[in-house]
């Protein structure tokens, strides 16, 4: 069994940001990481039915022996025709009234709720899982992989060539302090909004589609199993063997040896739904702490747009960031007050991705570049910035796209 699950201990690990540079944060990890890893993880339950049953079957009926009908076709009939529970046996003495919750003698007329959603469980779960992981997919794609372009080799300040490449990183976010050039990430950083609220508007999608799915019973499957213990056990039927019951009523009909018709009532075992109804259980709750934490990450997302002071709070409280004692508080103030939104959300993956020692040298420089405007080469910007805003039609130099940094300029050379 270990085997089986062996490979999914990738799903829940990514290295950290430190040694794999990536621009997304822990709400957005939870959708393409965690969830994603926990589907798959439960579609690979749902499936193991040996785990359960000893001969693999999802399904098993009993019947009496005296019908001359295959135990296999029973249950191969039930399981792809479904089976069905009746709601009035829910209540009653049981053992008296009936055999088993929803199991009992049947009249003509009774209510009956059939169960066959549990066919579709691991398609459904996989559907799910893929939902997930697309719109980290697609950030991946708009992105374009730009950010890591300009932190590669950063993680690092043990390497050749080390200094140049920070010296490209200093000039390339000290040109984006100036007022030509602020604000020149916003379609990076729109495209991240996008793909976040992609998350919030994919957990709503979901929740709604697995109450769909599971004839509306999911809505408030969480809160009723979560009560369900405090209530008196004469009293109580598990909200979870409603959705998904372990055993269900079959029928059968066949040709009598002088062509009668006859019924066959078979009683089946469900054994999977013992494994399905936690599964949805702990879905349920996990959905709705998903649903919470992007409504509060788009809170966030307002708040640092509204309260310049709460970016720099967030860049203080990087682990990989200005926890180090060398940097000035008013020097990381200055710096962010000269940058716009977008690129202050650059600076601040950056601060989570670059090495501590390299991003403490980044903010110094760009702080002295603040106090030196009588630089020659601070000037050339400028004018370059006021060409820019008068035209146009021309394109910065510096921008996202034309980055390269000279350790990877290096690796191409060594590559060839």
């Amino acid at each position: 069994m270990y085997d089986v699950f062996r490979g999914t201990k990738s799903l829940l690990k990514r290295d950290k940001k430190i040694t794999k540079p990536r621009a997304d944060n822990l709400c957005f990890r939870l959708h393409y990481q965690y969830t994603y890893g926990f589907l798959a993880i439960s579609v690979l339950l749902v499936t193991g039915y040996s785990y359960i049953d000893s001969s693999g079957s999802a399904i098993q009926c009993m019947v009496d022996a005296g019908i001359k009908v295959s135990g296999d076709i029973i249950n191969s009939y039930c399981w792809i025709m479904s089976t069905y529970s009746l709601p009035k046996h829910y209540e009653g003495v049981r053992g008296a009234d009936f055999v088993h919750h929803g199991v009992g003698p049947e009249e003509e007329g009774d209510e009956t709720v059939y169960h066959a959603y549990y066919q579709w469980v691991p398609l459904f779960l996989s559907f799910q899982a893929v939902m997930f992981y697309v719109p980290h997919y697609i950030w991946k794609i708009l992105e374009g992989g730009r950010f890591r372009l300009i932190v590669a080799g950063l993680t690092s300040s043990m390497y050749d060539g080390f200094q140049l490449d920070l010296d490209n990183v200093t000039n390339y976010m000290i040109r984006r302090m100036r007022p030509g050039m602020r604000g020149e990430h916003k379609s990076w950083a729109l495209k991240l909004y996008f793909c976040e609220f992609l998350n919030f508007i994919n957990v709503i999608i979901q929740l709604v589609l697995t109450d769909k799915f599971l004839g509306g019973s999911f809505s408030n499957y969480g809160l009723q199993a979560a009560q369900w213990s405090d209530m008196e056990a004469e009293d109580r039927v598990d909200p979870m063997y409603k959705v998904f019951p372990r055993m269900t009523k079959c029928k059968f009909h066949k040709y009598g040896s002088s062509g009668t018709i006859e019924k066959v009532d078979a009683m089946c075992v469900l054994g999977m739904n013992i494994i399905n109804e936690k599964i949805f259980v702990f879905l349920w709750f996990w959905y709705v702490f998903l649903a919470i934490m992007n409504s509060l990450n788009l809170l966030v997302r307002m708040g640092e747009i509204c309260v310049p002071s709460m970016r720099r709070r967030l860049i203080q409280l990087e682990e990989f960031g200005t926890r180090n004692k060398r940097i000035n508080p008013d020097l990381l103030a200055g710096v962010l007050d000269h940058l716009g939104y977008s690129d202050w959300q650059l600076l601040y993956y950056l601060a989570q991705c670059m090495d501590i020692k390299a991003f403490s040298m980044l903010l110094s420089r760009m702080g002295a570049a603040l106090d030196a405007p009588e630089n020659d080469e601070l000037k050339e910007g400028l004018e370059d910035d006021e060409e820019i805003g008068r035209n146009s039609t021309l394109k910065s130099p510096y921008s996202l796209k034309n980055f390269i940094p000279m350790n990877v300029v290096n690796k191409r050379r060594t590559d060839v």
